[in-house]
């Protein structure tokens, strides 16, 4: 697993966040959502980038794990609109696709893209990251 923040599990006082799961394959989305669910986050599942860009401003999430290959929006065009959305979660790629140091370099400069995580991935190693970029986030609700 590539990502540059790894934190600990939340503490009492730290709020837990909301997390938009995107991610085309259905069992791949429903574990993520039940082992975030069962770590105290709420959760919203999005099966495309269309369908995320429809739930992102209502459900406000504070990160959003984005798969990379999914059929219809290539992820460049998700990143470019979501420039223009009122609401700026941080993003997690998910990818069974591995990057050169620079192309890396450029992706994690694109938007409020905060890792990228290699598919498949260690369940406890994710939930660590994902409670470490979430501690350092100032909830807005």
């Amino acid at each position: 697993m590539n990502n540059p923040k790894i934190g600990k599990k939340p503490t009492g006082d730290v709020k837990p966040g909301r997390i938009l799961i995107v991610d085309d394959e259905p069992d791949f989305r429903e574990m993520l959502d039940l082992m975030l669910r069962k770590e105290g986050f709420e959760t919203a599942i999005a099966e495309n980038g269309e369908d995320f860009l429809n739930k992102i401003d209502d459900f406000q999430p504070d990160l959003v794990t984005l798969d990379v290959m999914m059929p219809g929006l290539t992820t460049e065009e998700i990143l470019e609109k979501i420039i223009k959305k009122k609401c700026k979660p941080k993003i997690i790629l998910l990818t069974v696709v591995r990057y050169s140091e620079e192309a890396l370099e450029e992706i994690l400069k694109k938007s409020n893209i905060v890792a990228y995580i290699d598919k498949p991935f260690d369940l406890d190693d994710f939930i660590d990251t994902v409670n470490g970029l979430l501690q350092t986030n100032k909830f807005r609700r």
